[in-house]
């Protein structure tokens, strides 16, 4: 009987461990798969095949979720954002680089933690967001001196450095490229000489000296050249070991042979080079604007700009200030979709969790069955005839099958809430897609009309042609814009106008359009003898007249700032409506104020006239005309403060005698850091538009 007893316990046992044996067994199998993914991967990233890479690492993070391993999550969430980063694909490629930081800030990684912030920078650097570069870059370098790792500590430096020289190349600052450069050769002599930073070293640090040529003396000059030249020499060995690296030195190698003046080699090499991939095409597009801007070749440049636009998606550089700066709509679209991928995780975790405690306690009441049975067919064997025993084994009978019936219900009532989850997850996935196509059509219908607009205004080259000195800064809120410009020339006459139509976005861009028809069809009919008053009346009457054709006097115009400059004499005449005009001589300025009618529908006002201001100017005075967007933006130390039109004109004062580049830059910067509240993005409350022409 104790035998018979002994056997039973260690077959209860058995059976109350198979289940956690079965688990174990599934977790060896997926971490064997791991392995065989892992040898895939390899293979993939040495033939060159993302496509195949990204779906072996896809399914790698897929094991991880399955074995709850969040360290290991975190690594193939940091192996699919270099596939991204390897593709151009920056948006996604940051958004897994941050998934990554985010579990490893957790585990306090630090060598995982600086190989993250390292790949961070280069990314923000790739897509000119430098404050973000230097920021994750400087805590890469923190990581590296306070773990001793020599070699990451100079690779931080080395990097810091070329992101510097590529901010202050970007910005025209000079001295500060000098700067960089000194940092960059203090650098190069403790570079190993087969990593990837100085491959790194040499695909870059060539093209900044180059640029530094542009801002240097003859002596200075050749120097550069002379250094962009060695480094790109030391690189060449390293060539012939590794293709990819050839193919980033191709950029480099044409850039030197335009820097020497050596346009036939540079373009035998451009027609030579294979455009077989992404990646090849990126490089070869990016070196035939290198090319045709050496050779002035205006077309080609319009032509591979926009080109290399395309494919490196620059406007990314504005949506991804990004993650930080989205506008409302599609910050509340993002929320919508994360709060319903959140709920559908949360219902499959709660199935998941339901199903395996129902497996767990079938195994449980399964086993129980079986010794219970087994006892009773020894009981009733050995005490067949003892009544006490029958009493007993009835009641353990009753206490089977009402277990029996629970677990019954128990599996009627998960099964119900599958197939109410699989339902909601359906309706969910429907809205997502709905949402999904209605902003993409939104937004491609949106730049559509953008360049339809931008096509209607003065190319660069035109307002080059007829102001040789201008600036232009033009940022519209919306992607379309309610302001624009517009200039012309005849044999006697120079016309500018600067223009703010009422509202922005969609309805503000049709004003403009309607705008741009009018002064078009009143500049074919005007003469030389009218001033800029005269023709600011004119406008106006078209202007309601072609509203009068619709139903009744809509109460929308356009404040407009005109200036005629008269090419034999240099008189500048001047008329506004609303908009004034802003002349830099010296230091000192002078606002000329416009009248307060607009070009449409006065009311009270039908018939007032605009009012000629006739300006007798000298060599190097400086005109200013702009809407009222910067004015009345808010921002500043409580967000919250008018940008004003006090604060433009100091700052039109102080950088009027810069060169327009210069100029135009800094009215960027300094318009962005108005915007920037406690390291917040302050929301553009309308279009943005400043012109400014040197006499």
């Amino acid at each position: 009987m104790k035998k018979t007893v002994y056997i039973l316990f260690l077959v209860f046992q058995l059976i109350c461990l198979s289940g956690y044996a079965i688990d174990n067994q599934d977790s060896l199998a997926l971490r064997e798969e791991l392995k065989s993914l892992e040898k895939l991967s390899d293979e993939s990233m040495e033939e060159g095949d993302y496509e195949k890479l990204e779906g072996y690492v896809f399914r790698k993070l897929e094991i991880s979720y399955a074995l709850k391993d969040s360290l290991l999550s975190a690594k193939f969430m940091f192996q699919l954002a270099n596939v991204f980063a390897n593709t151009l694909r920056s948006a996604e490629a940051l958004t897994y680089f941050h998934k990554s930081l985010k579990i490893c800030q957790k585990f306090n990684d630090s060598s995982f933690l600086g190989d993250i912030y390292s790949k961070l920078g280069l990314i923000y650097a790739e897509t000119h967001v430098y404050d973000m570069a230097l920021e994750y870059l400087k805590k890469y370098l923190e990581i590296a001196k306070s773990r001793g790792d020599y070699e990451a500590e100079v690779s931080a430096e080395l990097t810091i450095a070329m992101v510097k020289g590529e901010l202050y190349e970007e910005k025209n600052d000079t001295v500060s490229l000098l700067e960089a450069l000194k940092k960059c050769e203090e650098v190069f002599p403790k570079l190993s000489r087969s990593g990837y930073d100085f491959m790194n070293f040499c695909i870059n640090v060539p093209n900044m000296y180059i640029k530094g040529m542009e801002f240097s003396d003859e002596t200075r000059a050749k120097y550069f050249l002379e250094k962009a030249d060695e480094i790109y020499c030391a690189g060449l060995p390293l060539t012939k070991q590794s293709q990819i690296f050839y193919i980033y030195m191709f950029q480099t190698k044409i850039a030197l042979f335009c820097a020497k003046g050596n346009f036939v080699e540079a373009k035998r090499s451009l027609d030579a080079f294979k455009r077989d991939s992404e990646t090849t095409n990126y490089i070869y597009v990016n070196a035939a604007c290198t090319y045709y801007k050496a050779v002035k070749d205006y077309p080609a440049i319009l032509k591979y700009t926009s080109e290399l636009r395309k494919i490196t998606n620059l406007n990314f550089s504005s949506d991804m200030c990004a993650k930080y700066e989205r506008n409302q709509q599609q910050t509340n679209y993002e929320n919508t979709i994360a709060n319903y991928e959140k709920q559908a995780k949360e219902r499959d975790f709660i199935f998941k969790e339901e199903s395996r405690r129902a497996a767990i306690q079938n195994r449980w009441l399964l086993g129980i069955a079986f010794f219970a049975g087994v006892i009773v067919l020894i009981v009733v064997f050995q005490f067949v005839s003892s009544s006490r025993v029958n009493k007993s084994l009835k009641k353990t009978n009753e206490d089977i099958r009402f277990r029996n019936a629970k677990l019954q219900e128990l599996q009627d009532r998960i099964l119900q809430q599958t197939e109410e989850i699989k339902s909601q997850n359906s309706v969910i996935e429907a809205q997502r897609n709905d949402l999904q196509q209605i902003n993409e059509h939104l937004i491609s219908s949106l730049k559509y009309a953008q360049r339809i607009q931008r096509a209607a205004v003065p190319s660069q080259e035109m307002m080059a042609d007829i102001f040789p000195e201008n600036l232009v800064y033009w940022q519209p809120r919306d992607i379309v814009s309610g302001d624009f410009y517009w200039a012309a020339q005849d044999s006697s006459r120079k016309y500018l106008i600067t223009a703010d139509c009422t509202g922005h976005g969609v309805p503000g861009a049709l004003l403009s359009m309607l705008g741009i028809s009018v002064i078009n069809d009143t500049f074919s009919v005007i003469n030389s003898q009218m001033t800029a008053a005269g023709i600011l009346d004119i406008l106006k009457d078209k202007f309601v007249e072609s509203w009068s054709k619709g139903q009744g006097n809509i109460e929308d115009g356009i404040d407009m700032a005109l200036i005629v400059v008269d090419k034999n004499t240099g008189l500048l005449q001047y008329a506004g409506a609303k908009r004034p005009l802003i002349m830099v001589r010296g230091n000192e300025i002078t606002q000329y104020k416009p009248d307060k009618l607009c070009i449409g529908y006065n009311i009270r006002k039908e018939h007032k006239k605009f009012t000629n201001h006739v300006i007798e100017t000298c060599k190097g005075d400086m005109f200013y005309a702009f809407s009222d967007g910067i004015p009345d933006q808010f921002g500043g130390d409580d967000g919250k403060t008018k940008f004003g039109q006090r604060v433009v004109e100091e700052l039109l004062a102080n950088i009027s005698d810069l060169p327009m580049g210069i100029q135009t830059s800094a009215i960027k910067a300094n318009v962005q850091n108005w915007m920037n509240y406690n390291g917040l993005k302050v929301s553009q409350l309308d279009d943005q538009l400043l012109l400014g022409v040197k006499i």
